[in-house]
């Protein structure tokens, strides 16, 4: 499972009471504590992907903001306006060009509400010529290793004239830093004086790379329904986790409400959707899949959620989608070698799909358990579970030779 383990990087910034203010978030793409070589676009957006589609926010930062590193091209990009700017700190890289395109990018982050910080900075000519900056922003990195006394002298001089302009020291690395800071007008301290960035490990859920090719062609269509989204997201295990995942970073109070892939799509929204699915998609295609047994997991999971639904839909049953996603995350236990009661909370499942994975006795139970009769060969229980919930060996056998087919993509469109 190593080759699906997925890593950030969080160090602390604390503020003049040593509590926690924020934390930084630092792509890695290993446990060894250093940023690898990889060029900024793609560190972020492996960052964004990892922290909200896959781990989740809450559970990386407790509830505290993070500061993310955005380059030009990144600030550029709408995709990242549906974050959430009470979650995310939003830091400009310190060899971005400032201009007036850059400037209007930034005033509509500001509108959003997103806190504006600049790292590493020093005193350039391109700030006196665009001077604005410093009404937009509202803190301000300053490098305490490479930075000399005269240059931080400098950056207070300068920055008398903002003082809304909350000045953050990084790189702390000694007492005498320390004390410095606090003497200088510092209210925020980072470094390894504090605290080393600490490593968050999670478990990557692997993609299915025809479905990411459908999906980009699914882009391309002049007519797009969330009804087209949803089936083809349903195709997907990982990208219907990181789905549910989103949306409990967007809001930690949402309820446990979510019965059908379209009704998460509804909730986002398709526009926000379609975003985020377009990075997830040019950040993930390509990465095929190394391990045999978790792809053979994955297939298990599609099987049963296809079962579930045409056991539903045989039944009449008003809620198929539950169905359906119940066969999907029955087995994201075992995809992420994690324990039920630590991944269940991560999604915004209804409360009969959480009972059912629980293993509390639902309407639901009996077809699951009848699925995994199915799987196990065990044609005693399975003609008891059958006889049970009436379901003809005919019509049974018939269903799960189609969850078959829909497993590998190629279900039979006649039926």
């Amino acid at each position: 499972m190593d080759d699906y383990s997925i890593f950030i990087g969080r160090q602390p910034i604390l503020n003049r009471s040593g509590e926690i203010y924020a934390y930084e978030l630092l792509y890695r793409n290993s446990e060894e504590n250093f940023f690898p070589d990889i060029n900024p676009e793609q560190a972020t957006i492996g960052l964004l992907i990892n922290t909200f589609l896959s781990v989740g926010i809450d559970q990386v930062t407790s509830g505290v903001r993070s500061f993310i590193n955005f380059s030009g091209e990144l600030l550029a990009q709408d995709v990242f306006m549906s974050l959430n700017p009470d979650q995310v700190v939003i830091e400009i890289l310190e060899d971005v060009e400032i201009t007036s395109a850059l400037l209007r990018r930034l005033q509509m982050f500001k509108e959003a509400g997103f806190t504006l910080a600049l790292d590493d900075f020093i005193l350039q000519e391109q700030y006196v010529t665009y001077s604005q900056l410093f009404e937009l922003v509202d803190i301000i990195k300053v490098d305490f290793m490479q930075t000399s006394i005269e240059e931080k002298h400098r950056i207070i001089a300068f920055l008398k004239s903002y003082p809304s302009i909350t000045l953050l020291a990084e790189k702390v690395e000694t007492e005498a830093d320390y004390q410095l800071a606090l003497k200088s007008g510092y209210d925020l301290f980072q470094g390894y004086f504090f605290a080393k960035p600490d490593i968050i490990k999670g478990a990557e859920i692997p993609s299915n790379t025809l479905t990411h090719l459908q999906i980009i062609k699914y882009f391309q269509n002049d007519s797009q329904s969330i009804n087209q989204l949803s089936d083809l997201i349903m195709r997907d295990v990982s990208i219907s986790y990181k789905l549910l995942r989103f949306i409990n970073s967007l809001a930690f109070d949402i309820p446990r409400q979510i019965s059908s892939i379209k009704q998460a799509i509804m909730m986002i929204g398709l526009n926000e959707t379609k975003k985020w699915l377009q990075v997830l998609m040019l950040h993930e295609l390509g990465q095929g899949l190394r391990d045999g047994r978790v792809k053979a997991l994955i297939e298990l999971s599609l099987r049963r959620a296809r079962a579930c639904e045409l056991l539903a839909k045989y039944k009449r049953k008003p809620n198929k989608d539950e169905y359906f996603l119940t066969g999907m995350f029955s087995l994201i236990d075992a995809v992420m070698q994690r324990k039920w009661e630590d991944v269940l909370p991560l999604l915004s499942l209804s409360d009969v799909i959480m009972d059912t994975l629980n293993g509390k006795p639902t309407e639901m139970s009996p077809y699951m358990e009848l699925i995994e009769a199915v799987e196990h060969f065990n044609w005693e229980s399975v003609e008891r579970i059958s006889r049970h919930l009436a379901i003809p060996k005919k019509e049974l056998s018939e269903i799960f030779l189609q969850a078959l087919h829909w497993s590998y993509g190629i279900e039979n469109e006649a039926h």
